[in-house]
């Protein structure tokens, strides 16, 4: 099996840093991030709204320091919606 703690570490490192959220591959919605439980019980980054992630990986997410804008997001965190 292939040991996955290095991709884990990386995604964290991205998103580690307060005021970082995320864009999914191409997409221009930004969502807010949390830690969630990933695989062989790995942290990484996730959207904060769960929304899913088709082919999901670490690597889908892109960070940026744009404003969340995505609605489900936004009630998570108490924003304007």
């Amino acid at each position: 099996m292939t040991d996955i703690s290095p991709l884990a570490a990386s995604a964290r490192a991205r998103f580690g840093d307060a005021g970082v959220h995320a864009i999914v591959r191409a997409g221009r919605t930004v969502h807010a991030v949390s830690l969630g439980e990933w695989v062989e019980g790995e942290v990484v980054p996730e959207l904060l709204c769960r929304t899913g992630v088709a082919g999901w990986s670490p690597a889908a997410l892109a960070p940026t320091r744009a404003e969340v804008t995505c609605a489900r997001c936004l009630r998570r965190i108490g924003g304007p919606s």
